[in-house]
């Protein structure tokens, strides 16, 4: 218990502008007998069962992109055996018409003997002899080497075309699995949303009477910019569920929650970003309204920040140079942490002194979204 209270005091010690919900929910995170409200019964169990839905979304999203990026090199491959083709084939015309001309001079140069003899009666000298004898080979050779190129050129064709539709095969084959990652992949998001929602009325059905009445701790007396500051509130607002669809392709998906968040977010400092949230959430399996939510309740959408780059009142380490930077590490965060989406529980982890406020204004600004 000492160690919990020295941890709290550690926190409490800092200037007051840089004590978060975040940093205040690893405190009491810390200490149970200091939670604001008793844990749920069945909280060991989720965890458990949003632990496995992740690791399931990261192993069907990460074959998914090895499969496409297996589908991008050998697309890679097959664009240029293609163009090698295409070179080959243009040049073969010309080729086979000097192949068939030497091969005309080479038949016509080894049936007469009248070309051959005048060149050795007309030898005076030595040196006359070896220019004619090397000059006589050199038109063997060059005769030889066309027939030769036609012969390289029409079976490195051959290998190309072979190449070419070995390497159309493996992409076939890679596009199904991608398309079968791909699957997984949504059906293992849809689940865990699922789930989490169920979760999360679950648990709203559990905060009734007392419980639901519980004031928390106090107002959050360290993010002053965290509109969730009232004490003594009643857990109300619920997240509206089904609204994420899984089912999108990932071009979609982004593109419709880009729209979405854009929207949402338009006139503060994160406009704009919406394809950075869209992308992120994607990846993480992650409910799209999550964090830009948290963002407007802890910073005003990042109009207030307590550091750069940071708009949802985190207490983390690390220090951010860009949006791009900390959205994107931001929702990774949160997928790894508490879930797919919004949930009771883990609104009593992410700010305990007044967690009620703070589910009530972050599940109405999702449901905005």
């Amino acid at each position: 218990m000492q160690g919990n209270l020295n941890r709290i005091h550690m926190f409490s010690s800092r200037p007051a502008r840089m004590l978060t919900c975040a940093a205040l929910a690893v405190a009491f995170a810390a200490a149970p007998a200091l939670s604001p409200a008793a844990a749920f019964a069945d909280s060991s169990a989720s965890e458990a069962r949003l632990a496995a839905s992740r690791q399931q979304v990261e192993q069907a999203t990460q074959t998914l992109q090895e499969a496409e990026d297996n589908v991008a090199d050998l697309q890679a491959l097959i664009d240029q055996n293609t163009a090698d083709i295409a070179e080959i084939e243009a040049q073969l015309p010309a080729q086979r018409q000097r192949a068939a001309e030497a091969m005309r001079a080479q038949y016509k140069y080894q049936k007469s003997t009248n070309s051959f003899l005048s060149a050795v009666l007309g030898i005076t000298s030595l040196d006359d002899a070896i220019s004619t004898l090397a000059y006589m080979d050199t038109i063997e050779e060059a005769n030889t080497a066309e027939i030769e190129r036609l012969n390289d050129m029409e079976a490195e064709l051959q290998e190309k075309k072979a190449e070419l539709t070995e390497a159309k095969t493996q992409a076939d084959a890679e596009r199904q699995k991608a398309a079968d990652a791909l699957a997984e992949a949504q059906r293992v998001r849809s689940e865990a949303q699922a789930e989490a929602e169920a979760a999360a009325a679950a648990q709203m059905a559990a905060l009734s009477g007392e419980s639901a009445a519980a004031t928390g701790e106090g107002a959050d007396a360290g993010n002053t910019s965290n509109t969730a500051n009232q004490a003594g509130q009643t857990v109300q607002a619920s997240v509206a569920g089904g609204a994420v669809d899984w089912n999108l392709s990932e071009a979609d998906f982004v593109a419709t929650w880009t729209a979405r968040i854009d929207a949402y977010l338009d006139g503060s400092p994160l406009a704009g970003y919406g394809a950075v949230f869209a992308q992120a959430a994607w990846d993480n399996g992650l409910d799209p309204r999550f964090s830009p939510a948290i963002a407007c309740t802890e910073s005003t959408k990042g109009a207030y920040c307590f550091r750069d780059y940071n708009a949802w009142g985190w207490m983390t380490s690390r220090q951010f140079s860009s949006w791009e930077e900390s959205i994107s590490t931001h929702v990774a965060f949160l997928a790894a942490n508490y879930g797919p989406t919004l949930t009771p529980e883990g609104a009593q982890r992410y700010c305990p002194p007044t967690w009620q406020d703070w589910y009530n204004k972050v599940a109405s600004q999702m449901n905005l979204i």
